[in-house]
């Protein structure tokens, strides 16, 4: 199979997620934001396989790997400015973090502005809990999350269940199948890059909902 071919922008997906607070003083990382790094390294892998992205930077941002010194708020939205798929983590928590709300209205703004005919919405969500354990907001529930490929084991459990239930064969095929949807969406939307002063006065879109 030929692989596909992505343009040079510098990131394929924008991985927005919510933090798991620490306990007490506790310095440690919680286990769930451990195994959030380990799936955007193994998205990452497998879009590289899926692409010839060159490797360059990862083709998936996430803000935990921002290097020391980086100005927070505007590589942000510098990623959110040129990314090419925004990837949701959904968890009870994701809904209430007033940053993931203004990440999304920032990737929704782009693609109301498009200039190409519309292709698809370029939002794939990905449960990292049940389906069972989310309420969502409007506007998420607006966006198709299930999918054949990834089927009900995934809906009932989420990545994170799956991994924690020690189900590796379902969590490795679903990460490879949203993967291969990541990289459709990517080629179908071409969604244009825009100016982040677009994203000037950005709002929480959870909020209110």
């Amino acid at each position: 199979m030929t692989r596909a071919t992505v343009s040079s922008d510098p990131y394929v997906f924008f991985m927005s997620y919510a933090r798991t607070p620490l306990a007490g003083a506790r310095p440690t990382k919680d286990a769930s934001d451990m195994a959030l790094e380990q799936f955007h390294a193994q998205l990452c892998s497998a879009i590289m396989q899926l692409t010839d992205h060159d490797g360059q930077e990862a083709p998936g941002f996430l803000d935990k790997r921002m290097e020391p010194g980086d100005f927070w708020e505007i590589r942000l939205k510098q990623a959110l400015a040129t990314c090419r798929v925004f990837v949701p983590i959904y968890n009870s928590r994701y809904f209430r973090r007033e940053w993931c709300g203004k990440e999304w209205d920032a990737f929704a703004r782009r693609q109301r502005l498009r200039t190409r005919p519309y292709t698809g919405n370029a939002i794939i969500p990905v449960l990292w809990v049940g389906e069972q354990h989310l309420t969502l907001p409007p506007v998420a529930a607006e966006v198709q999350y299930a999918h054949p490929d990834l089927g009900k084991d995934y809906l009932q459990s989420g990545l994170y269940g799956l991994k924690q239930a020690g189900r590796h064969a379902k969590y490795r095929s679903s990460v490879w199948a949203l993967a291969q949807m990541i990289v459709k969406v990517a080629q179908q939307t071409s969604l244009e890059p825009c100016d982040v002063e677009l994203f000037s006065d950005l709002r929480n879109v959870f909020e209110g909902e």
